[in-house]
């Protein structure tokens, strides 16, 4: 989620632009009869940036979709996030969910990372024949940092079924945990730490014993004792507790469960720690010193974390990736899909807001033949009107009319006034260029007026003398083919003089020299009918959201120039 902007503008560039998602207006009032009251309280009330609650409501446009039946802008809080293939980044080998739920989250094939730098290890063999294919014993080796799994003893006999012949490396006492599974506890040596895997097992083996001792009836147990909710099995065995109406049905079983006990022995999961084991580690870390330690990064990556030294790191095996989905959480449209090919970097369904929602880019409009006064937006001279030039780009293929409306000035102790010069106008639709050249039914005067648009940006340029161009009340500064520009008047307060001068001044807010402008778009086209009885027709459409506009930050005039500092 992105943070607030306003709390992290010395790590940003000026100028952005952040729109914010209408689905953090959730709270309305509990009185249907208040609601008329409430919508005049929410139109009169103007957006603030410097609001915590933006922090969760302010968005770039990149990472924002679009539902084209709700009609709204959709942010990653208001939509569901669908798993629509697991798969493996090494070797890009998708894993059925079946398979996944039995042996876990990461790849059971040759995939492995480098305990010490995480990086994808190798196979390599120990001894290559002339002009022959590599036999064993293999390796596995890091091209990174030369760690190779000969250091702790491991290798290999075949080049394939690798993550079988590592689990039987560590695990060689461990047997088939489908019959009985249980370990003998002669072949656990108690002067070591046990295995954690043995461990889990003869645990996982006794726990299904004592929960089918515990719950005979339970209609929730598979028959190979684990639990599973979705399973047919199960919810056969649920409805018949409910569908059969014999004498029995309703009651419950005379015989009492039997109380599940812990585990007491090394075959039942039992955990025993040597007492000298804490000796045995410090006289190995005095033996060899702290660069035989683990780091903290590489414990938490290992599958156990009985990892203090080097020599107890293991090949990891790599991370299962994802392909996920995304649904609209009102409607639950699919707006982003990806391809369920693993290899595939397509989308099906991709609804994002770039596609429908203008893109809205603002800088300064500095003078031609006044090279000094150019805007500096780290450091925006203030008790003087600066002009910015707005402009938006339609990505739709039908004209867009926008509207635009920002407070008289704008939220904060100290307010800039600012002044939109045309507040609504039209954007034509985004046509191929080449079909606007090539359009022979224009009449001259039209493609007289397209070239003076091309060139001056307007149809009837004002000049001032040798100054150039004067922006007018009214009139939009410049017009492209799906792109306008409006021009934007600031009066920029001096803040920090203000903040200076304030006897109740007990160190201001956070970022007040910061210039953000709260701007309310609302944007209205028509688009052809799809409702079988509007054939041929046209249906209005329209959006309307916040956008934010960081502009600058506000700099102090001082005796020998100015100079931008923060409030802190």
């Amino acid at each position: 989620m992105l943070a607030n902007p306003t709390a992290v503008t010395e790590q940003m560039t000026f100028p952005y632009t952040y729109i914010s998602c209408p689905c953090t207006d959730v709270s309305g009032p509990a009185n249907k009869y208040l609601e008329h009251e409430a919508d005049d309280e929410e139109q009169e009330r103007t957006f603030d940036p410097r609001s915590p609650r933006t922090n969760y409501s302010l968005y770039p446009l990149d990472h924002l979709m679009y539902c084209e039946d709700c009609q709204q802008i959709r942010c990653p809080r208001c939509t569901i996030e669908e798993i629509v293939c697991w798969y493996c980044p090494g070797c890009l080998f998708e894993i059925p969910t079946s398979q996944l739920k039995s042996e876990g989250n990461r790849c059971q094939r040759n995939c492995f990372n480098c305990p010490v730098c995480l990086a994808p290890m190798t196979v390599n063999a120990l001894e290559i024949p002339d002009n022959q294919r590599p036999i064993g014993p293999f390796i596995l080796a890091c091209g990174y940092c030369h760690w190779t799994s000969q250091e702790i003893g491991i290798q290999l006999d075949k080049i394939t079924h690798m993550s079988a012949q590592l689990s039987k490396i560590f695990n060689k006492s461990l047997r088939d945990t489908s019959t009985k599974g249980l370990v003998p506890e002669s072949t656990l040596d108690l002067s070591t730490p046990d295995n954690p895997d043995i461990v889990l097992a003869n645990l996982k083996v006794f726990l299904k014993s004592q929960l089918n001792d515990s719950h005979p009836d339970n209609p929730l147990l598979t028959p190979s004792g684990d639990v599973n909710y979705s399973s047919p099995s199960s919810l056969a065995r649920i409805m018949s507790l409910y569908t059969n109406f014999g004498a029995g049905y309703g009651k419950k079983s005379a015989q009492k469960p039997l109380t599940m006990r812990e585990s007491v022995s090394l075959d039942e999961g039992l955990r025993l720690t040597s007492p000298n084991s804490d000796v045995d580690a410090i006289k190995k870390l005095c033996d060899e010193g702290y660069p035989s330690t683990t780091t903290p990064t590489q414990r938490s990556q290992q599958i156990h974390a009985l990892c203090n030294f080097a020599s107890d790191l293991r090949p990891i095996p790599m991370l299962l990736r994802t392909k996920r989905a995304n649904r609209c959480r009102a409607c639950r449209h699919i707006l982003v899909k990806p391809e369920t090919k693993v290899e595939s970097t397509r989308y099906r369904i991709r609804l994002i807001a770039l596609n429908y929602v203008p893109t809205i880019n603002i800088k300064p409009l500095h003078p031609s033949s006044l090279p000094h006064q150019r805007i500096d937006l780290n450091n925006i001279r203030p008790l003087q009107t600066s002009q910015f030039l707005l402009s938006l780009r339609n990505p739709l293929y039908d004209p867009v009319t926008v509207t635009l409306a920002t407070p008289y000035r704008t939220p904060g102790r100290w307010g800039h006034k600012v002044t939109i010069l045309c507040p609504q106008f039209d954007i034509a639709a985004n046509t191929d260029a080449w079909e606007e050249a090539l359009d022979t039914n224009k009449s001259s005067s039209q493609q007289k007026e397209v070239r003076s648009t091309r060139r001056f940006g307007d149809t009837r340029p004002q000049y001032v003398g040798q100054e150039g161009r004067v922006a007018e009340a009214g009139k939009v500064w410049e017009k492209g083919r799906n792109w306008t520009s409006v021009v934007v008047e600031v009066g920029v307060v001096d803040v920090l003089a203000a903040a200076a001068e304030d006897d109740d001044d007990d160190g201001g807010e956070e970022d007040e020299d910061l210039l953000e402008i709260p701007t309310f778009m609302r944007m209205e086209w028509e688009v052809e009918a799809e409702e079988k009885g509007k054939e041929g027709g046209k249906e209005k459409r329209e959006l309307a959201y916040w956008v934010v506009l960081g502009v600058g930050k506000v700099g102090s005039i001082k005796e020998g120039g100015m100079t931008a500092s923060s409030v802190s």
